[in-house]
């Protein structure tokens, strides 16, 4: 079974240590791979490039220093190679301009839930949302 590859891009490590167990505890065949903002996740995904793999699915904030998600997104959806990967906005963000912003580049935007459990099923949702049959 081919293994998928999934790009956490969040700055807060609390939120992508939890995204990282949870997506272990689907015990799905996926490896994770981290960036803490968007210029690491760019880096990330040239170097994947040139190796000729690219992830299975993007979890990106939006909120984060150094280059945020909107910036990243844009960027991600003009490269030839990475514009086609299903991406998931994953934010603490609730702004109708977010959503507005994500609706244009045709990405989904889900609010990260409070609550552990509630994070569990929206994580497994986005799994079966982005990657059907995984």
């Amino acid at each position: 079974m081919k293994k998928h590859t999934i790009l956490c891009v969040d700055d807060d490590s609390d939120d992508l240590q939890l995204l990282n167990e949870t997506l272990k505890d689907t015990h799905q065949n996926f490896e994770v791979i981290e960036a803490h903002n968007g210029r690491q996740a760019l880096d990330l995904l040239q170097k994947l490039k040139k190796s000729g793999e690219h992830p299975s699915l993007i979890i990106l904030d939006i909120n984060m220093p150094i280059l945020n998600g909107k910036e990243t997104l844009s960027i991600i959806k003009t490269d030839e190679v990475f514009k086609s990967i299903p991406i998931v906005v994953f934010t603490t963000s609730g702004s109708e301009s977010d959503k507005s912003f994500c609706n244009l580049y045709g990405v989904e935007m889900v609010t990260k839930p409070p609550g552990f459990k509630t994070f569990k099923t929206v994580v497994h949702k986005l799994l079966n949302s982005a990657m059907p049959g995984s």
